[in-house]
């Protein structure tokens, strides 16, 4: 169960340097002459998402490196517009999901775009994501001037995932509640 293909990891550092430039050119054109970095992420993931994974020629469609460079892109994004180190537990969470589905025969019936299938779970796929996390964190703090990591702001965009709108808005609420109820004691422990 899953996939323990090796990724090109020159390969996956070309994907997301192409998507940050195309993403920088575009913003470029639209008149922003100098964008935050969280917004460069945000357009390099959808970038990715659909001009490489949603190829209309399935091109890319059982392409590790690919997917690699889309989870890393996307998990940097949200770790950096919600400064939620949560979002830590979402790459691996996210493969015992689709490890899970697969064992169940359902792996296909997954978030995948239209028509492109949804690819076995991946250890080295989880880790690109974790790096994501890591280097989203750091652009938190970059374009925030520092402000301590808001524990919870991202749970329920995660849960989203899985969930329906209603309940995991809840779970995001009630994530941000408890966040915002212990940030001295959070900022503490994490070395903040």
């Amino acid at each position: 169960m899953g996939n323990l293909t090796k990724l090109d990891d020159t390969r996956v550092d070309q994907f997301i340097g192409w998507s940050q430039d195309a993403a920088r050119y575009l913003l470029w054109q639209d008149g922003e002459r100098s964008p935050s970095i969280v917004e460069v992420n945000r357009i390099a993931w959808m970038v990715l998402k659909q001009t490489i994974r949603g190829d209309s020629q399935h091109r890319y469609d059982e392409d590790y490196d690919a997917a690699a460079a889309e989870h890393y892109m996307y998990i940097r994004f949200l770790a950096g517009v919600t400064g939620d180190p949560t979002c830590r537990a979402a790459p691996t969470l996210y493969a015992a999901k689709k490890l899970f589905d697969q064992m169940l025969g359902r792996l296909q019936s997954g978030q995948a775009q239209g028509g492109h299938p949804v690819l076995p779970s991946n250890p080295y796929i989880v880790a690109w994501g974790q790096n994501g996390v890591v280097d989203g964190l750091a652009d938190y703090r970059s374009v925030s001037g520092g402000a301590p990591y808001k524990l919870g702001g991202a749970v329920g965009v995660l849960a989203g995932f899985s969930l329906s709108e209603k309940l995991a808005g809840k779970i995001g609420d009630y994530a941000v509640k408890v966040g915002n109820s212990m940030p001295g004691s959070y900022a503490r422990a994490s070395g903040q």
